[in-house]
Order: structure tokens, then C-alpha cells, then sequence
């Protein structure tokens, strides 16, 4: 892997994404900085926050092209994530394949979910059929403006990463995208508590299924089940990785199909993690630990955990044992740059 090559990873950073793929570079020896337009709703760390004019539209776009000017010819390689770049119309895209500037689109969920798929779905439960108007607005969840930004996207960039689930729109045109977490930064605690402790931390309601898990806590109290549960909202992601690390189960997505990235910090904290993932997913990681459930059997699911409480360790452990196998952030991003510059992995 070349190592005099400079990398922006940018302009989105979902999950901090940004940031571990520079970071993960950077620990490779790449020169490389996350460089994003706004703060995260979690306050997600990066390496660099542009400034731009509080009102001021048409200001706005001249410094846009500032910016691509001056990134232009101070990065070689851009990894772009959530369709998020510089220019209206994707024209940096263009500017930049004709420079032979290399770059890439990491595609991470809403961003590329063919909407009218999973709405007409014979899938019980789908993302789409369980979102919001509210929601949808609030991601600007529009299908043809999906369809226009991913086909000129695909037209110039290098590489593509996603979710399988999730690419339909891109047309089997693809890399598998792992989810990245610094590692480090996670010491695991496989110890249980006396009382059981269940965590769900949606970022949205309907995405995340969180009318299902709350109808299965409930249900549990009403049986007379023995546990504390906590439903994180509205708080920092240090807040929430704190309240894992005191925790013993950690319920993520239940209808998606697939693991988000509070599960990997679960599991790499060592937790037992419950979610929904689609059968399917298993053809391209065979070995998952998580503890599958559906929102149909979430509450038998949780009380057998809650009865065999001497397995939650064990569980724990290999769900680090996993994260550390596939999610380990330096060996991702090395790989996402080779297979963007064209190198073998």
C-alpha cells in the first residue's frame, strides 16, 4: 500500500464513520483526515469541521468551491460516505475522475434502501414498512432522487462499499462494507450482574423496531419477569457507550434483518446482543454470535436469556472474539483503500 498518498474521508460522518477510516489509515501510515459539514447528532469526533455562512445560500456555494478547489489539489484519494460530496449535481465526482483523482461511495443504509422494494416486500418485517413520514422527511427519503444521485455516483466513482440488504439499487455493484470500530478504545467486561440489565438505544423508533422491543418488555413485566431495562434516548455516544458497559443485553435493530453499530460496541464490550438478522446474511458471515430474535419471539428470546444468565459471559465473549475477527478498523480501512486504488487485498 502506497504510502505517500494523502486521503479525505468525508463529507457524512454516520456512526463516526469518517473519522475510524482516516484514523484506520492513519495508523497504517497513510496521511489521511475526516473533514465533515456538520456536527453529528451523537457527537461524533473528526478531524476537521468546515466553516461556512450562517444564512447565507448563495455565499454558501462559493465556499463550496473553495473547498473542492483546495481539496482537489491537496487530497489524491477521497472516500466519500451517505452520497454526501462538495458539489451540487455531483460535478466534483466528475472534476475528479477526470483528474485521475481516485475515489469511493461507502452506502450505509437510508441512503441507498430501495424504499418501494421493501414497502411491496413479502418480508413480515422490513425497515420501510415500519419507518415514519416524519422520518423520512427528516433523512429526505425521496426515491428518485435516490436513483439519480447513485447512478451518476456509480458512473464515477472507483468503488462502491454496502450493506447487501441494502444495494439493490446499485445492481450487484459492490463491496461488502464491514462496520469499523476502534478497538482499542472498548475494554471488555464480561461480568453479569444480579439483576439483569436490558439496553435499547434507538436512533429512531421505526427503523430500529423499538415498538416491538417495548411490547415484549412489557409483556415480560406483566409475566412477572425479574430485570431492569433502559431505553436510551437523546443522549451523547459516550453516554450510551457508558450505560453498555454497565449492562448485560443490548437490544439493536428488529427489523432490518441485519446488525447496526451499536452491536459491534456491545460485542466489543462484551455483551450479549439480540437482534433480527435475515437468514441470508449468513452466506457472507457464517459465524455471527448474536442472538437472533424477531419481533414474534423477542420476549421468549429475552426470558430465556434472563433464566440462563450463567451463558451471558460466554455469549460475550465471543461476540469480542467476532468484532475483533471482522470489524477491526485499521485492517477495514487499509482494505477500503486498496480496493479503491485498485490495489489486491
Amino acid at each position: 500500500m502506497k504510502k505517500n498518498i494523502k486521503v479525505l474521508c468525508g463529507y457524512g460522518n454516520t456512526g463516526g464513520l469518517a473519522f475510524k477510516i482516516a484514523e484506520g489509515l492513519r495508523k497504517n501510515g497513510i496521511k489521511a483526515d475526516s473533514v465533515v459539514i456538520d456536527d453529528h447528532t451523537f457527537s461524533y469526533p473528526y478531524h476537521k469541521k468546515l466553516k461556512f455562512a450562517v444564512s447565507n445560500g448563495f455565499l454558501n456555494r462559493i465556499i463550496k468551491y473553495y473547498y473542492f478547489l483546495k481539496h482537489m489539489f491537496k487530497y489524491d484519494v477521497f472516500i466519500f460516505n451517505t452520497r454526501s460530496t462538495m458539489l451540487s449535481r455531483k460535478a466534483d465526482l466528475k472534476i475528479l475522475k477526470a483528474l485521475g483523482k481516485k475515489t469511493a461511495m461507502i452506502y450505509i443504509g437510508c441512503d441507498i434502501r430501495d424504499k418501494n422494494y421493501y414497502l411491496n416486500s413479502p418480508e413480515k418485517f422490513t425497515v420501510c414498512k415500519n419507518c415514519t413520514t416524519e422520518y423520512q422527511e427528516k433523512i429526505g427519503c425521496v426515491m428518485e432522487w435516490k436513483l439519480k444521485e447513485s447512478s451518476i455516483i456509480q458512473k464515477y466513482v472507483d468503488a462502491s462499499f454496502s450493506h447487501p440488504f441494502d444495494a439493490n439499487i446499485l445492481n450487484g455493484k459492490f463491496n461488502y462494507f464491514y462496520l469499523l470500530l476502534e478497538l482499542e478504545k472498548y475494554k471488555p467486561d464480561f461480568s453479569v450482574n444480579s439483576k439483569i440489565k436490558i439496553l435499547h438505544a434507538p436512533s429512531n423508533h421505526g427503523i430500529k423496531g423499538t415498538n416491538f422491543v417495548i411490547e415484549a418488555i412489557e409483556r415480560l413485566k406483566e409475566e412477572g419477569v425479574k430485570f431492569e431495562f433502559e431505553l436510551l434516548e437523546n443522549k451523547s455516544h459516550a453516554e450510551i457507550i457508558e450505560s453498555i458497559t454497565s449492562a448485560d443485553i443490548l437490544i439493536d435493530q428488529m427489523v432490518a434483518g441485519w446488525y447496526g453499530l451499536i452491536s459491534v460496541e456491545a460485542m466489543a464490550l462484551g455483551k450479549t446482543t439480540v437482534c433480527f438478522l435475515k437468514d441470508e446474511l449468513f452466506n457472507y458471515i457464517p459465524d455471527i454470535p448474536i442472538i437472533n430474535a424477531n419481533p414474534d419471539n423477542l420476549a421468549e428470546c429475552l426470558h430465556r436469556l434472563i433464566l440462563e444468565k450463567e451463558k451471558l459471559s460466554s455469549y460475550g465473549k465471543g461476540g469480542r472474539a467476532f468484532v475483533e475477527k471482522y470489524h477491526d478498523y485499521i485492517k477495514n480501512s487499509a482494505d477500503i483503500l486498496k480496493i479503491t486504488t485498485g490495489e489486491r487485498i
